[in-house]
């Protein structure tokens, strides 16, 4: 596909986690920026990648006064399905990119979130019940929208990018280091 000379888009794309670009979605108590993590965004810029923002399947089906959750009690057929239908106009994005030869250069998520995480994700096998404090902890599984995605582009023979997961969840980490590590990962995507 010919693009007129004076075009200078790059063609290569990252799909990003919604919160990224909204903390205003993410469970209360755990938003480490006002509005979006503006660094992440502006290492994206830097290395000249265009940004789809995924949906928030937590906030569409919970709400934003939602109780913090982990992926096992969203580890439910409805749920699933209500992923998989975030799901399916991303994948679309990323096979009509591939079509006109544009790069799917990655999928940048957020570690520890039940829906988003990549290499992590929450879970508590004691919650359910009454609302109660109880200590989650971190396993080592995609959370449900993550999977279900991988799961439809694997279906639909879409060739899966890279994926990054911020470790957004991991509190001996501070912001810096999480950058820092993410530079380092994003000049080579």
């Amino acid at each position: 596909m010919s693009m007129h000379k004076d075009d200078l888009r790059s063609k290569k794309i990252v799909f990003v986690a919604n919160c990224l670009l909204n903390a205003n979605n993410k469970v209360f108590e755990v938003a480490r920026y006002a509005g979006m993590f503006s660094e992440v965004i502006q290492i994206l810029d830097e290395f000249g990648f265009g940004i789809i923002q995924m949906p928030c399947p937590e906030t569409l089906y919970c709400g934003n006064q939602r109780w913090h959750t982990t992926r096992n009690l969203y580890d439910n057929v409805g749920y699933r399905r209500f992923c998989r239908s975030m799901a399916e106009p991303m994948a679309d994005y990323m096979e009509n990119y591939a079509k006109v030869g544009y790069e799917v250069a990655g999928i940048l998520t957020c570690d520890g979130s039940p829906s988003c995480g990549i290499t992590k994700s929450s879970y508590c096998e004691d919650w359910g019940g009454r609302p109660k404090a109880i200590p989650r902890t971190l396993v080592d599984l995609p959370g449900i929208y993550m999977e279900e995605l991988l799961a439809l582009l694997k279906e639909r023979g879409i060739q899966i990018p890279p994926v990054y997961g911020l470790p957004m969840d991991d509190y001996e980490k501070s912001t810096q280091e999480i950058l820092d590590d993410f530079r380092a990962y994003a000049k080579n995507w």
